[in-house]
C-alpha cells in the first residue's frame, strides 16, 4: 500500500508523541510509527522541569500529568543505609520564585506518554500506528519515502511525506543510516533497572522523597539508589554493573533479597515488575538535519540521568521544530528556517549533556564521605547536591544566540544553572507574568501557533503596525499589550516599544522604542526571522 502524509515520525516515545500533539496543533497531518505494541511500561525517566510543565498547561494536559507524579514538595534527595533505617542527610526543596506558572512534576515516562498519547488518538491529523518498524528510508528533491512493516502481521506499506523526524531513541537507526555521527563518551557505566512494586507506606518520607542514596553499612555492600515513581508502591532500583556480567541470568529471588536490604524491611512483599540494563553515555549528535531528515530527543542527545533532562530537552526539541515545519508547509517561510533547528538545539543539548555530566561526579563524593564517617564532609557533599535539584536556570535560562533570531547588540544576561534570570533579549523565552488579577493567565499563555508582537503600554501604534503587517504578508498575527513591563523582571522593551515572540515563546527580535515607521520595522524583522 501506498500513503501520503506531511510528516513522518519514527518513535512513538513522548518526543514523537509531543511531535505528533505540536504537529496537530498547526493543522498538519503526520504519522508516528512505534515499534511496540503500546506505550512504555517502564519508568525510565522521571520529572518534567518547569518549562516542559508549561508546555503541558498550554496543551491542557498539565493537571492529569501532575496527578500521576509525587506530591508537591518532593524533589529532594535522601541519602541512606537504608529506606528504613539511618538517614545521613537529605537535599533541601528548591524555592519557588514565581518564574513560571507551572511548576515542575516528578512524575515517570510512562504516565507522561499514557497521557500524551490521550491527546494523539483524539486529534484530527495525528495517527500512531503502533507494533510498526520503519524498515527503510529514501530521500528525493520532492520528500521521504518510508517502508514500514507490521510487527503484528508482517504487512508492509510504503509512506511518502515531505520530511521525516527520528524519534527513535538512543541506538536511533534513521540516525544510522544517514551517518550522522554521536560525539562523546560512549560508555560512562552499565546500569541495571528493577521496577518492582511494594508497600513502603508504613515509612513516611516514602511519600514526599524522589530518590533514596543507599550506601549500606558494610563497605562491602553494593550502594545503590531507588527512585519514587509514584509515591505509593513502585519503585526503581537502580545500580551499576559490570559491562562484561550477564546481568540476565539473574534469579528473581536474588533481586528480591537485594531489594529487602535496600528498603531495611526484611519481609517486604515485592513483586518484580520488569528490568532492564542500559548504557549511560554524554553524547550530541553532530548535527541535528540533513537533508528532510531531523533528530530529535534521545536520537539526537544522550544523557546520563542525572539532571532528568533527557525527555525534558526532547519534548523542547519538539517544540522548537514543529512550528517551524509548520510554517514552511503553510508557505509562510523559507525552507532555510528549518536549518535554524539545529543551530539552535544543539548548544541547549551540549549544555544539558555537561549539567547532567556534572551532577553525575557528585554523587560518588557524597559515598566517599559517608564511607569517611566525617559529619562535616558529609554535610558538605548533600548541601552540593542542592546544584543537582536546583536547576531552574538551566530549564528555564537557556537562549538561542543564533539561528531564527536577531541579536540587538546588548550582552548575554550571566547564565547560572541554579539561578533563573528572566530576559526579554532576543532568544530567551519571554518572561513570565501573570496578566489578571485571579492569576489564571500568564503572558506565557499568548505564544502558541502565531508570532506574537507584544508591544508597552503606550505602544499603540505596534498593534497597528501588526495589523497591516500582517495583511501584507498574508501572515497571521496575535497582537497583545503588555500592562507593566517591569525592568525588574527582565522586560526592557519599555512604555514604547515592542518584543516580537516566535510561537515557542522566545523573542525573535526587540525594538525597545519607537521608530518613525513602525510597520517597516516590523516587516523587516519578520522577513529576516523566516528568511
Amino acid at each position: 500500500m501506498k500513503n501520503e502524509t506531511s510528516i513522518f515520525i519514527v518513535g512513538g516515545g513522548p518526543v514523537g508523541l509531543a511531535m505528533a500533539l505540536l504537529l496537530d496543533r498547526f493543522g498538519i497531518d503526520c504519522i508516528v510509527a512505534e515499534r511496540d505494541p503500546t506505550t512504555t511500561e517502564h519508568p525510565k525517566s522521571r520529572g518534567c522541569s518547569p518549562r516542559t510543565m508549561e508546555l503541558f498547561r498550554q496543551w491542557g494536559i498539565e493537571d492529569a500529568i501532575r496527578a500521576r507524579g509525587l506530591q508537591d514538595n518532593s524533589v529532594v534527595f535522601s541519602f541512606v543505609d537504608s529506606i528504613a533505617g539511618h538517614e545521613y542527610g537529605r537535599t533541601r526543596q528548591a524555592p519557588n520564585l514565581g518564574h513560571t506558572p507551572a511548576r515542575a512534576c516528578l512524575v515517570a515516562q510512562d504516565a507522561v506518554e499514557e497521557e500524551l498519547l490521550r491527546v494523539a488518538e483524539k486529534s484530527a491529523h495525528a495517527r500512531v500506528l503502533f507494533s510498526t518498524e520503519a524498515v527503510s528510508f529514501g530521500e528525493s528533491t520532492e520528500g521521504v519515502t518510508v517502508r514500514t512493516r507490521s510487527l503484528a502481521d508482517g504487512n508492509g506499506q510504503e509512506w511518502r511525506a515531505r520530511y521525516l523526524v527520528a524519534a527513535d531513541g538512543a541506538g536511533s537507526q534513521i540516525r544510522r543510516d544517514i551517518g550522522i555521527e554521536m560525539v562523546g563518551p560512549s560508555m560512562l557505566a552499565v546500569v541495571a533497572n528493577e521496577y518492582w512494586r511494594g508497600d513502603l507506606s508504613r515509612i513516611p518520607a516514602a511519600r514526599n522523597t524522589a530518590a533514596f542514596f543507599i550506601t549500606p553499612k558494610d563497605p562491602a555492600s553494593r550502594s545503590s539508589t531507588i527512585l519514587n515513581t509514584n509515591g505509593r508502591d513502585r519503585w526503581l532500583s537502580l545500580f551499576a554493573v559490570s559491562p562484561d556480567q550477564k546481568y540476565e541470568e539473574r534469579s528473581d529471588a536474588d533481586v528480591i533479597q537485594f531489594i529487602r536490604k535496600q528498603t531495611g524491611i526484611p519481609d517486604l512483599a515485592v513483586e518484580l515488575i520488569n528490568h532492564t540494563t542500559w548504557r549511560m553515555t554524554r553524547q550530541v549528535a553532530s548535527e541535528f538535519r540533513r537533508g528532510r531528515v531531523f533528530l530529535a530527543g534521545d536520537a539526537a542527545h544522550r544523557f546520563p540521568p542525572t539532571g532528568g533532562f533527557g525527555l525534558n530537552s526532547g519534548v523542547q526539541d519538539a517544540h522548537n521544530l514543529a512550528w517551524k515545519i509548520a510554517f514552511v508547509l503553510r508557505g509562510w517561510a523559507s525552507e532555510r528556517l528549518l536549518d535554524s533547528y539545529s543551530v539552535e538545539r544543539k548548544p541547549v543539548a551540549e549544555s544539558n549533556a555537561d549539567f547532567s555530566l556534572g551532577n553525575l561526579v557528585r554523587l560518588p563524593l557524597v559515598t566517599e564521605a559517608i564511607r569517611a564517617g566525617n559529619p562535616d564532609q558529609i554535610a558538605f557533599r548533600i548541601h552540593d547536591v542542592d546544584n543537582h535539584l536546583h536547576s531552574i536556570g538551566q530549564g528555564l535560562g537557556f537562549v538561542y544566540e543564533r539561528g531564527a533570531v536577531i541579536p540587538d547588540g546588548t550582552a548575554p544576561v550571566p547564565f547560572s544553572s541554579r539561578y533563573y534570570t528572566p530576559s526579554d533579549r532576543p532568544g530567551s523565552r519571554f518572561p513570565h507574568q501573570w496578566v489578571d488579577l485571579a492569576r489564571h493567565h500568564s503572558t506565557l499563555d499568548w505564544f502558541d501557533r502565531e508570532f506574537t508582537v507584544v508591544a508597552g503600554p503606550m505602544g499603540g501604534e505596534w498593534l497597528e503596525a501588526g495589523r497591516k503587517v500582517s495583511k501584507q504578508m498574508s501572515l497571521p498575527l496575535n497582537l497583545q499589550i503588555l500592562p507593566n513591563p517591569n525592568p525588574n523582571d527582565g522586560i526592557l522593551m519599555g512604555l514604547r516599544g515592542a518584543v516580537l515572540v516566535r510561537p515557542d515563546g522566545h523573542v525573535g527580535w526587540r525594538m525597545p522604542w519607537l521608530p518613525s515607521d513602525p510597520a517597516r520595522e516590523l516587516a523587516a524583522a519578520l522577513t529576516a526571522v523566516l528568511r
